[in-house]
């Protein structure tokens, strides 16, 4: 594994299941290396956040946007990790790459929406 990518939706996951067009409801997304995902199992810990499924196509996150925009607002949040090598690539512990917010989406997020956090395995 080399890393994740994140896709927070602005959906619960039913409405992000009906959905015919997923891309109008994201309100970020972003690749990261493997101890990127971090902040979100410390969340899940922590009880502010909840993840419904484990199988990394994708694992499935839900928690409240007032909990997870903060978190996000200047980018994703900052880690670091082992570096990774593979056959034909090498990648820092810390990196972070393909970074898309769409800030006016995430300030007309409500802070009660819940959001569908997305994160797929990039093996």
């Amino acid at each position: 594994m080399i890393g994740w990518w994140f896709v927070i939706a602005q959906q619960t996951p039913e409405e992000r299941g009906r959905a015919t067009d997923h891309k109008a409801f994201v309100l970020a997304t972003w690749e990261t290396s493997v101890s990127g995902i971090d902040w979100l199992r410390k969340l899940t810990e922590d009880g502010h956040a909840t993840q419904l499924t484990f199988d990394g196509y994708p694992n499935r996150f839900v928690a409240a946007a007032s909990v997870v925009l903060p978190l996000i607002a200047g980018g994703p949040p900052p880690h670091s990790g082992p570096e990774i090598t593979g056959d034909d690539y090498v990648m820092p512990g810390d990196w972070t790459a393909k970074v898309t917010l769409n800030h006016d989406k995430i300030a007309a997020c409500p802070p009660d929406q819940i959001l569908t956090i997305d994160v797929w395995d990039q093996s």
